[in-house]
């Protein structure tokens, strides 16, 4: 049996690591969690299962040459003192800490990339710890196929260390809805279309895009309502475009939301705008609880596991506005959105549940 790190910097739930983690100590093997940051929920969760976490101590220097020597330090003495056997590093901060620390310790590294084309839109693919990172690493996990041809052709990284390994989870992370709140809120909605949007608010995400939809359904005589959740540096620039709409009454501002199933659970479409993309968290949230949902053509993992038209709406990212529009108005047939909802969760749960990737990530646990 292998003695595995997951090694991070993360804020929020990570419900991937958890599932892997909780199947990872199911299998006997001995499982630590260390965090480059505070985070107020995965002590309780790791303790819970098993799990050894810990957060690296924080130093208050400004040099980011000190700090990620200091990363580096903590990171190697915690591996050889806990006698690791496989790394597995998640998020650009721990990866490349990882990928350094990697020549001073017999422990297997693995990078696991989240991210498609992310660092190239916002500007950071040109930093040299980025750049480095990925030419450092030895194995490389990334999370759809897409990816890694971005990876091979824009990127020129060698086809040899990259591995394809879906995202996989123990469906019961996500906890259930609240069914009761759930019904509170349609019947306080009710004869209105409930759209949602999930995701953070920024360029990316394009969440001004399901208000200028829900302002396009509205001015047609479409009563329609929409609840957005995340946070993030668009947040005051869509406040004025829902005020310049008039829109107050009709968007919700829900911020950083643990209860993300409910209000899925509550809406009749995912509205899903975003063009950057690796493997969506969120549409297999509405898998969970068989929701509709619109995404973009071309964009992440989407037309590796979704079929337009028979679980889910596949649609052009520059005339999304428009396309979703008509998709709403031409599907106002409840039971036709069901079985489409019905479709979706079959799909996730058939590719994504833990049962279908723990054993490709067993394979590198493997001596």
């Amino acid at each position: 049996m292998a003695t595995i790190l997951f090694y991070t910097s993360i804020k929020t739930r990570v419900r991937d690591q958890e599932s892997l983690m909780v199947e990872f100590v199911r299998r006997g093997h001995k499982v630590f969690f260390l965090n480059q940051q505070p985070n107020p929920y995965l002590k309780s969760i790791c303790e819970t299962v098993g799990v050894k976490y810990l957060e690296v101590k924080n130093i208050s220097v400004k040099s980011t040459v000190l700090r990620t020597f200091y990363y580096c330090l903590q990171l190697i003495s915690f591996i050889w003192r806990n006698n690791i056997n496989v790394v597995y590093s998640h998020l650009e901060p721990a990866n490349f800490i990882a990928v350094v620390a990697q020549f001073f310790v017999k422990a297997k590294v693995i990078v696991v990339r989240h991210h498609h084309d992310l660092a190239e839109l916002a500007g950071f693919a040109r930093d040299f710890s980025y750049r480095l990172t990925y030419r450092l690493a030895r194995k490389i996990i990334v999370v759809s196929e897409r990816t890694k041809n971005y990876m091979i052709s824009k990127e020129g990284i060698s086809e040899e260390k990259i591995y394809t390994v879906n995202l996989g989870y123990d469906f019961s992370v996500f906890g259930q809805a609240d069914d009761m709140k759930a019904n509170n809120i349609k019947t306080q909605l009710n004869g209105k279309v409930k759209l949602i949007t999930v995701g953070r608010l920024d360029k990316y995400k394009r969440p001004d895009v399901s208000i200028e939809l829900l302002k396009k359904l509205r001015d047609s005589g479409i009563k329609a309502h929409l609840f957005l959740l995340g946070t993030g540096e668009l947040h005051n620039n869509l406040i004025e475009l829902v005020t310049k709409y008039q829109l107050e009454a009709h968007v919700e501002f829900l911020g950083y939301e643990n209860d993300v199933l409910t209000y899925l659970k509550a809406s009749d479409w995912l509205v899903h705008p975003s063009i950057s993309e690796s493997s969506c968290v969120v549409v297999k949230e509405a898998g969970i609880v068989e929701l509709p949902v619109i995404v973009c053509k071309g964009v992440g993992d989407f037309e590796e596991y979704l079929t337009n038209g028979v679980d889910s709406f596949i649609i052009s990212p520059s005339h999304y506005c428009e396309e979703a529009f008509e998709i709403i108005v031409r599907n106002t047939n409840h039971e036709s959105n069901q079985l489409l909802g019905k479709a979706l969760n079959q799909v996730v749960i058939n590719r994504f549940h833990i049962s279908k990737v723990i054993d490709k990530y067993a394979l590198f646990t493997k001596d």
